[in-house]
This record gives C-alpha cells, sequence and structure tokens, in this order.
C-alpha cells in the first residue's frame, strides 16, 4: 500500500508539472500572438472647423486602414503654423508648434486631446472600434498645444494666457486637472502657471517617471522649465535651467529618468539652420536644475522637433521637419546619446513630417506628413534603420498629434 500511495504520489507530481509547462506554453504563444494581431492608430486632423480624431486600423504587418472619425467636440487650429497674434505666418506645416498634442492616459482606456481653436482639451474613451467623447475641460489659456498624463493628473501648457488691457494674448499658461477613471476632469484650484514671457513658445510637458517633476520645453527662450510637483498635484515654482543648443522642442524621459530634448536652431522664426539640428540628454537633479549627459548632439539634419524611443529604449528616433527625415540615436545605459544613422527613414522631402507614434511591441513608427497629407509607416529594423512599408493619404495640412497602440 505504501508503495501504491508513492507511486500514485509521483504520476500526480507529474501530471502537474506537464500541466503547468503546458499552461506556461499557451500563455506564451497568446503573448506572441497578441504582439502579431495589430492594432490601431490615432491622429487629430486639428481643423479650425471643428476637431476629430481619426482612427486606424493596423494589421499586424503594419498596413493601416482608416476605420472611423470622431468629433472631440472642439475646434482645432487650421492650417496655419501660428495664430498672427503669436506672430506666426502662415498658412504652412507645425500648425501646433508642440510634441504630445494627443496622448494616452490609463493605459489606453482614454485619448486626451487639445482643441487650439475653442481653448479646451478632450477626454475620448477607447473602445475595441470606436472613440466617445467623455468629458472635457477649460484649458485655462489659450491655445493649448502639449498635454501630460501620470496616474490620474492631467496638466495643459497654452501659447497664451488670460488676454491683457491691449488685447494681447498674455504669457503662456500651465493649468493641472484630475482625471479619474471613469474619465472625468476636474480642474486643479491654484493649478495655473506662468511659463516665461509673452511669445516664449512653450513646445511639449511631460512628467518624470517618478512623478517628481513636471518638465516644460521653451523654445523661444531657449530653456527648460522644471516643476517640483506637490501631492495634492499642484506644481511648485519652476526651475529654469538653459537648453544646451536653440529652440529645445520635443522631450521624453526614459523608464530610468534620463530625459531626452531635441533642438530645432532656428535661425529666425521659421528659419532653421541647414543641417544644424541636435539633440541632448539630461537628468534631473534634486532641486530641480539639469545635469547635461550629452550635449547638442548633432542630427545634421534641419529641424529637428520630435521624438520617440524604441521598445527596449536603447534608441531614439528624431524627425526632422526640414529635412524630411528621421534620425536614429543609440541611448546608453547612462543616458549617453550617439548618433547612429542621421537618416534613417525618410518622411517626405517636401512632407514637413511634424509628429510621430512607435508601436508598444516596438514593430513600427508612423509620421505625420502633412504637406504631403500623408500618414507614413515604418518598420523598425534591428540596426535602428527604417523600412517605409504604408501610407494613408488624404489627411488636412492642418492634421497633427498621433498615437499607436
Amino acid at each position: 500500500m505504501k508503495v501504491n500511495q508513492t507511486m500514485r504520489t509521483r504520476l500526480l507530481t507529474v501530471i502537474l508539472l506537464f500541466l503547468v509547462l503546458q499552461v506556461g506554453r499557451v500563455i506564451a504563444e497568446e503573448g506572441e500572438a497578441g504582439e502579431g494581431r495589430g492594432g490601431a492608430v490615432y491622429v487629430m486632423n486639428n481643423e479650425a472647423s471643428g476637431n476629430v480624431i481619426v482612427r486606424l486600423d493596423r494589421d499586424k504587418d503594419g498596413l493601416l486602414t482608416r476605420a472611423g472619425e470622431y468629433s472631440t467636440g472642439g475646434l482645432g487650429s487650421g492650417p496655419a503654423p501660428l495664430p498672427v497674434r503669436f506672430g506666426g505666418p502662415g498658412p504652412g506645416p507645425l500648425p501646433l508648434d508642440s510634441q504630445d498634442s494627443l496622448i494616452s492616459a490609463y493605459g489606453g482606456r482614454f485619448l486626451i486631446a487639445v482643441n487650439a481653436g475653442s481653448n479646451d482639451i478632450s477626454v475620448m474613451a477607447v473602445t475595441k472600434k470606436q472613440l466617445r467623447l467623455v468629458s472635457k475641460g477649460n484649458s485655462g489659456g489659450i491655445y493649448p498645444v502639449s498635454v501630460a498624463y501620470r496616474d490620474g493628473l492631467v496638466y495643459v501648457i497654452n501659447l497664451g494666457g488670460v488676454p491683457t488691457l491691449d488685447g494681447s494674448p498674455g504669457t503662456p499658461t500651465m493649468t493641472g486637472f484630475y482625471l479619474n477613471e471613469e474619465g472625468k476632469l476636474d480642474s486643479i484650484p491654484g493649478s495655473t502657471r506662468v511659463i516665461g514671457q509673452f511669445g516664449s513658445g512653450p513646445a511639449d510637458v511631460v512628467f518624470s517617471p517618478d512623478g517628481r517633476f513636471l518638465v516644460v520645453a521653451v523654445r523661444a527662450s531657449n530653456t527648460i522649465a522644471v516643476f517640483p510637483m506637490h501631492e495634492d498635484g499642484v506644481a511648485g515654482e519652476e526651475v529654469i535651467s538653459p537648453s544646451n543648443n536653440l529652440d529645445p522642442f520635443g522631450m521624453e524621459f526614459t523608464r530610468n529618468g534620463v530625459l531626452v530634448v531635441t533642438e530645432g536652431v532656428d535661425q529666425g522664426p521659421r528659419n532653421p539652420k541647414p543641417n544644424g539640428s541636435s539633440t541632448s540628454s539630461y537628468r534631473i537633479r534634486d532641486d530641480g536644475t539639469l545635469e547635461t549627459i550629452s550635449a547638442a548632439i548633432p542630427t545634421n539634419q534641419t529641424a529637428a522637433c520630435w521624438v520617440r524611443f524604441s521598445k527596449n529604449q536603447k534608441q531614439a528616433y528624431v524627425v526632422n521637419s526640414g529635412s524630411g527625415t528621421i534620425s536614429t540615436y543609440s541611448i546608453s545605459p547612462h543616458g549617453t546619446l550617439t548618433l547612429l544613422l542621421k537618416a534613417a527613414g525618410d518622411a517626405g522631402t517636401f512632407g514637413a513630417p511634424i509628429d510621430e507614434a512607435i508601436t508598444p511591441d516596438g514593430k513600427y513608427l508612423y509620421v505625420d506628413s502633412p504637406l504631403l497629407h500623408s500618414l507614413r509607416g515604418f518598420r523598425v529594423e534591428k540596426d535602428g534603420s527604417l523600412t517605409a512599408i504604408t501610407h494613408v493619404e488624404d489627411f488636412p495640412v492642418s492634421f497633427s498629434g498621433i498615437v499607436a497602440f
């Protein structure tokens, strides 16, 4: 009896081990299949007559198909690069002059879009096949251009604030909101902050990975503003650091806290220095000042403005609007940048590419090319190069902002 009991115990152990291995194999296969199932890409048409988010279904090979259009309930900026009151000529590319005008929140359950023409932001619920407007919030200023999210906090930056007595749009501002799990926005009392001087042109706002800081790239003043965050969600007093080069624009943090910032290097308004743009990397010290890791590493291209990382965060992809190209940098574990390919991909020499997104699996990169009215897609290769695989036409010249799932 004792022998039989031992044999039964061993047999049950073998069966359980077999089942565990089978379950593990199924989970792994499902994970691999999930990476190959495809997803969706969202862009804003940003039209002055009514802002709309366009959904494009993405197949497992990265190809895109239009799947629907959904109103944000607000107004876009239209095709001019900046309103006359901000000193901008028009019409032309760069309608919002920013990165992160369209972002995701709560793990992709929501999209948050700026409505530059109606001075508000919209929260759109993401369902399997469509988008649904959930809530809107006044941006606290004039002409919102960029928005940041982290752990239920949202901050939006505006090119202008409350209009002054002489009719000018005032200095740039920043305002915060709480975003709950149902997608409802509530403004945070006392959260509005002034950013620089009139015309300083804030271009991007991002949270640090640990949530301790909120960072704003301020183009015209060639500075980066860091705001320490309080526990109640209110930003503290700004700490200003000089940019390593002219026109700091797009930003992204690595998971371990390295801040990568593009530098467009304009010689004058709307006049970028040919082949003169660059990218820098920093860490934030405890007092909010920036410690440079890599200073102004050239792209050898024109008007570097947008930046996104590969899935493993060992490479950064920088869109050069003036050259119509995408440059690739390597990122060391310490945060050191090295230019790998000055033109890893061609987004259209005359297309003025203005924004980009990389899919969560890191396999595909998509770029807005407004002067070609085109959304362009690339396969990300192991050496950092990009292979063109798809394009979708008939977007308005004003379209801007992109999120990829």
